[in-house]
């Protein structure tokens, strides 16, 4: 995190996940999630942004999630995001 007092304020995150085992005694793989966040500060309000998962780490990129067919399928366990990189954003308002 940086913050330069009342004006700015910026973080950078990261986790680590490690290989976990799974219901059907496979391991899912390791990943990694980033995430980035900036805030401006004015007096009476303050806009953000905050930019998770960036390096869109999704489980489909490392395995499909489902075998079988459409009328019988299969569902693996799910231990990544599936939703990969998400962007929000807003207004912070002082009353």
């Amino acid at each position: 995190m940086y913050e330069v007092e009342e004006k700015w304020k910026a973080g950078l995150e990261a986790y680590y996940y490690s290989p976990q085992k799974l219901s059907d005694g496979t391991t899912g793989r390791d990943y990694w999630i980033f995430g980035f966040m900036v805030e401006k500060l004015w007096d009476n309000f303050s806009v953000y942004a905050n930019f998770e998962n960036f390096t869109d780490t999704r489980q489909t990129k490392f395995v499909s999630v489902y075998t079988g067919t459409i009328s019988n399928p299969v569902f693996k366990d799910i231990y990544a995001p599936l939703d990969g990189f998400v962007v929000n954003a807003g207004i912070k308002i002082k009353i």
